[in-house]
């Protein structure tokens, strides 16, 4: 089976759809005989592909809709046999004579060269364009318009009330100019009202009295009003929240000079952000980028991923309240900024620079990252942070991220994408690491927008949406930014251009990338061997956090460490020094009753002593 063979593991629902929907719609529109249809599929998953460009000898240029499909209905174009030319941002690019008659159908079949499977478009007009003028069914209520939106740029997630929330920084309108203070959306959960995301997002947006996307955080001050770091959290009451940083740009600024900042909350009431609290703009630690949960040590916490997690903050709403109580990932010493010239590092006794998590100090970022690398006071073999390409060790510097937990992998996932790739902003790869600080190391290109200098295209900004993952985090989701802003190309893809791009992802064909989370004793493998670890260390005190049998990074090997190795027993082929130590992708491995036994066993022997404890010291 190829790295792109994943016809077969489509889900049942997902072919039902194609099948059902597409043929038998696309066969009563070639029966009215108004129009020839051409689609465009996936030569692997017999999907149609959204945004191929194709070219018929000495005619315009025409894309394909999200379902792969173009209407043709120009009269020059019709009752010819011309040559068509096909392209498409990460598939082969392709050649056929069609006869274009009247009430007539073509499909053709292209090749994909990435990894990732473009689905469709998100935002924007004519989404299903080309279908509804040939006839054909779409899946969602608005394929034409839908809030007066023409463009959005950067979204941010969040499971709230039990429906996923959407917002864009900028929204572009198709009449007027647009909303530059965050729209926003809603759509229902798969399985709970919600379409299948093979199939795709129905957005009902928030709208204005025109009937356009309105303002989210309608502050009265200039200036554009951008979020990120979107999450949700209890108060004090108990009552779910939903909250993010906001950040107000001076008006018509080159640099996006940044006005005014701080926490913004979203009140029920009025359904939009209100200003909560005001964080000082020098403030070293602020939540940015996307957010991901995470247990340490029995604690729940907050991450924050820009290019990598940096950030983070007890989930809890004392703790999210208190900007003093947030966290950098960094190698700086507590309570210190970055300056670039005299950095205050901080060392161990054995002259190591010390990443972790402190108070008052700037997180590392990726300018931070690159100057201490480029100035020799970082190598990067000891930095958790050093991505780079598996198959030919090229460093990857890293632009924005996306980070979750994946059950299927046992890992927390990445997708990211690389400043100055192949193409500018538009090289989107996939990694994993055992924790979310790392370390980040090895990683798989899985989507390209490369097409020469002054045809490249940028997809900026991704986020995975792990509330899309199916068949247990097998198949993910991921969507970003498609534009040609800073990719030198100066023409833009009709349609497509600014808006939300849709991928999935077959995470059974990528490589083992990184050490199994609980292989304790760095074999490769979660088993025995890896619970005598943890046996011989329990209670021990590192000094380097994550070294050991430390799975969960809390300094201490305890309990959590134990549930760990619990979750992962079975898993083989983790890498050993940067190497699989067995099959492609980790896999679980049979495993005995006795060590299960074993495991609970002890589990409820530090239960018993922690409790016992407990005890004495209330006697």
């Amino acid at each position: 089976m190829g790295p792109h063979a994943v016809a077969e593991r489509l889900l049942p629902r997902t072919r039902a759809a194609l099948a059902g929907v597409m043929l038998l719609s696309v066969a009563a529109a070639v029966a009215r005989g108004e129009v020839f249809v051409i689609k465009v599929v996936d030569s692997e998953t017999g999907r149609g592909v959204p945004l191929v460009e194709l070219t018929p000898q000495g005619g315009p240029l025409l894309v394909t809709d999200s379902n792969g499909i173009v209407a043709v209905d120009d009269p020059a174009l019709l009752n010819t046999n011309k040559f068509w030319g096909f392209r498409s941002y990460g598939y082969s690019e392709y050649g056929s004579s069609i006869q274009t008659t009247p009430g007539g159908m073509r499909q053709l079949a292209i090749d994909r060269r990435n990894l990732a499977e473009r689905l469709y478009r998100v935002t924007g007009p004519e989404i299903y364009g080309e279908s509804v003028a040939a006839g054909i069914a779409s899946p969602i209520a608005n394929p034409l318009h839908n809030a007066n939106v023409r463009g959005q740029d950067s979204v941010q997630t969040a499971i709230y009330h039990d429906q996923i929330h959407w917002f864009w920084g900028d929204t572009l309108y198709e009449v007027g100019f647009g909303n530059f203070r965050t729209a926003g959306a809603t759509s229902q959960m798969p399985g709970q009202g919600g379409l299948d995301p093979a199939v795709g997002v129905d957005l009902t947006y928030f709208e204005n009295s025109a009937g356009s996307a309105r303002q989210m955080m309608p502050l009265s001050d200039p200036g554009p009003i951008w979020i990120d770091g979107l999450f949700t959290v209890a108060d004090a009451g108990g009552q779910q929240r939903m909250l993010t940083r906001y950040s107000r740009i001076e008006p018509g600024s080159a640099d996006f000079n940044v006005l005014e900042q701080g926490l913004a909350l979203y009140d029920d009431a009025t359904v939009t952000f209100q200003r909560f609290q005001n964080y000082d703009l020098t403030a070293p630690i602020t939540p940015q980028g996307h957010a991901l949960r995470h247990s340490v040590a029995g604690n729940d916490y907050l991450y924050f991923t820009q290019s990598y997690p940096n950030v983070r903050v007890r989930a809890d709403w004392e703790h999210v309240t208190d900007i003093a109580q947030w966290e950098a990932f960094t190698p700086l010493l507590p309570g210190t900024r970055y300056d670039a010239a005299n950095p205050s590092l901080e060392y161990d006794e054995h002259g190591k620079l010390v990443f972790d998590w402190k108070q008052g100090a700037d997180p590392l970022s990726r300018e931070m990252l690159n100057d201490l690398l480029q100035s020799g006071k970082l190598a990067r073999d000891d930095s958790p942070f050093r991505l780079e390409d598996a198959a030919t060790g090229r460093a990857i510097d890293l632009h924005r991220a996306s980070v979750k937990w994946n059950e299927f992998r046992q890992s927390w996932v990445m997708i990211g994408v690389e400043a100055f790739g192949d193409s500018f902003l538009g090289e989107v790869w996939f990694a994993e690491a055992p924790t979310p600080e790392g370390p980040w190391n090895k990683a798989v290109k899985v989507a390209s927008h490369d097409r020469g200098a002054s045809s490249d295209y940028t997809f900026y900004n991704p986020e995975l949406h792990e509330f899309f993952n199916e068949d247990g985090g097998r198949v993910i989701y991921f969507e970003g930014t498609y534009s040609n802003t800073f990719s030198g190309n100066s023409v833009q893809t009709p349609l497509y251009d600014y808006n939300q791009m849709m991928y999935r992802l077959d995470l059974s064909t990528i490589p083992r990338l990184a050490p199994l989370r609980a292989d304790f004793d760095a074999d490769g493998d979660v088993d025995g061997g890896d619970f005598l670890a943890w046996q011989r260390e329990y209670g021990s005190a590192l000094n380097a956090p994550g070294a050991g049998a430390d799975g969960d990074r809390s300094g201490v090997v305890d309990r959590y460490d134990l549930e760990l190795w619990q979750a992962g027993l079975g898993m083989t082929g983790g890498l050993v020094g940067g190497v699989a130590s067995a099959s492609a992708v980790a896999v679980a491995e049979p495993v005995s009753v006795e060590l299960l036994v074993l495991g609970a066993f002890w589990g409820a022997v530090h239960v018993s002593r922690l409790n016992a404890g407990r005890n004495r010291a209330w006697a």
